[in-house]
């Protein structure tokens, strides 16, 4: 079994976050939306600090 290792598990954490704003912006709560996108993006960034 594959060991997850941190950068993993920060993208994972990213693509998930990224799926739950696309999931607000289409219900119409548009700065909850991009707050995800915001924090989705910090978290891919980390996720190629750690790698």
């Amino acid at each position: 079994m594959k060991k997850i290792s941190k950068k993993n598990c920060y993208q994972i954490v990213s693509i998930f976050t990224f799926c739950g704003a696309i999931l607000a912006v289409l219900n119409k709560e548009i700065i909850f939306g991009y707050t995800l996108i915001i924090l989705g993006y910090c978290l891919l960034r980390k996720s190629d600090l750690e790698g």
